[in-house]
């Protein structure tokens, strides 16, 4: 299962839960990878597939069980933990690099600022990132709630019916 099926979390809800247990390491080859692989369009598309997720959610297009639910909803409650990890290792880039004071070394510095914080950088493809994780679970709370209150619905007539 691969970081764009994380939009499609309702395919393979159980099965794909363990598959993406952060190790420390695992975040900075995703962001490696995304920024390789993943420009400003990818992200976009990744975007709206998560929103559709939501959308979905919110108009009961899916139910989960809360047991399925739990495990996805750690991993992506994890990832957001190593986003804000990475996000202070990024300040770095918040300044332009000391390369000199020659114009050579000024007109570098600001192109490597310039590229750590343009809207193809890793730093804006981690933003991205954390949205769709963060919309992913909520998509996955409404989804497990829905089923909950469901199941209970379903209960309570049944009682009914009994008496």
């Amino acid at each position: 299962m691969g970081l764009g099926e994380l939009c499609l979390i309702p395919t393979n809800v159980a099965s794909g839960a363990a598959a993406f247990a952060p190790d420390g390491g695992a975040m900075m080859g995703v962001l490696s990878a995304m920024n390789k692989s993943m420009g400003t369009e990818a992200m976009a598309k990744m975007g709206r597939s998560a929103d559709a997720l939501i959308s979905s959610a919110k108009s009961g297009g899916f139910r989960v069980t809360k047991e399925a639910a739990d495990p996805i909803i750690e991993v992506l409650n994890n990832y957001i933990d190593e986003i804000s990890i990475m996000r202070t290792e990024l300040q770095a880039f918040d300044k332009m690099p000391p390369l000199g004071n020659h114009d050579y070394g000024r007109r570098v510095a600001q192109h490597m600022h310039a590229a750590a914080n343009d809207d193809q950088s890793v730093r804006a493809s981690l933003d991205a990132l954390e949205i769709v994780l963060q919309q992913s679970r909520e998509a996955l709370q409404r989804a497990s709630d829905q089923y909950e209150e469901q199941e209970e619905s379903s209960v309570d007539a049944f009682r009914n019916l009994g008496g």
